[in-house]
């Protein structure tokens, strides 16, 4: 459990006092980050701050899309904060963040570490000190900082659809179809964490909430707004990989139709050289050219070689060669 509280004329991390005491006070913000939780954590949310045991049962499970639950007194908040692997072609993984924001206080659970919440104590250190003492600056900041982790899996989708554009236009591959199915696995995720959370920012921003001061009413739109903009990406690059998935599919039966052509080119010539072949060497009492000719069996060799050259001729004006 880290504790830190965010005054107006500094930041103090882990105060002395106990901690019934520090929500007590009136005096800024105080910010209560759980890594796990343990027991002595969950023993502290049912104990000390007296959330519902519904949302503490609901820190214990992950894999839950973003909400937003009203309680008497507090919020209760899951979102997600995009972690990108590294390779290339924009796989990534998702940190699920549990968050309580109270009047005074704003408390985090998450099972790992989150870079998204370093990210946000980097911010409060600079930020302003008539804002940083609010609870509501302090959830906007590890809400901004969540979904700030959003547009470098839209660059990297980006990048990895201009990499597949040269492949499709190229040399298109099985590996190909792995990237298209791959890109859309990854916008399909985003999507299920994106369009909620965006929902949850609306409801932010739209109602009337006690805990949430005017002027930092603004800094929660600028999220939506951040959001409205992710989700269109999103819906672009979506269409974009489906029009990617229909040029890779084109392209593989254009290819499929040239194979098909030129074996129908390969098997109609060498069918009808089976057909002279078959014919002269057949036991007849007398060929023609007949067999005991010295120039028969050239005769027979030019005769194929000119039904060839006519035939591909034809095949040739047609356009099939």
């Amino acid at each position: 459990m880290k504790i830190t509280r965010y005054r107006v004329d500094g930041v103090q991390d882990s105060p002395p006092e106990p901690l019934p005491q520090q929500l007590a006070r009136e005096d800024g913000a105080l910010w209560v980050d759980m890594t796990g939780p343990t027991e002595d954590d969950l023993r502290t949310l049912r104990d000390v701050f007296h959330f519902h045991p519904l949302a503490i049962e609901d820190t214990l499970k992950q894999r839950q899309r973003p909400k937003l639950e009203e309680y008497e007194g507090y919020f209760f908040l899951t979102i997600h904060a995009a972690q990108p692997g590294r390779e290339r072609n924009a796989r990534l993984a998702w940190d699920e963040l549990d968050i309580f924001f109270g009047p005074r206080y704003v408390v985090t659970v998450h099972p790992q570490a989150v870079p998204a919440l370093e990210d946000a104590r980097a911010r409060l250190a600079h930020a302003a000190p008539g804002l940083r003492a609010g609870a509501d600056y302090l959830l906007y900041t590890i809400l901004d900082a969540a979904v700030d982790t959003y547009f470098p899996v839209i660059d990297r989708v980006d990048a990895a659809l201009e990499r597949l554009e040269d492949q499709l236009f190229r040399k298109p591959s099985a590996r190909t179809l792995d990237h298209i199915f791959t890109l859309k696995r990854t916008l399909l995720q985003m999507r299920r964490v994106a369009a909620p959370l965006r929902d949850l920012l609306n409801g932010l921003t739209r109602r009337d909430l006690p805990l949430i001061q005017p002027h930092t009413l603004v800094y929660f739109r600028d999220i939506f707004d951040h959001l409205l903009r992710i989700t269109d990406a999103i819906d672009t690059h979506r269409d974009l990989i489906t029009g990617a998935l229909d040029i890779y599919l084109s392209v593989i039966s254009n290819r499929l139709n040239e194979v098909m052509k030129v074996l129908t080119v390969v098997t109609a010539v060498f069918a009808s050289l089976a057909v002279i072949t078959g014919v002269y060497g057949m036991n007849f009492a007398r060929a023609f050219p007949p067999f005991d000719w010295p120039y028969g069996f050239a005769a027979v060799l030019l005769g194929m070689a000119g039904v060839t050259a006519v035939m591909l001729a034809l095949f040739r004006r047609k356009g099939w060669l």
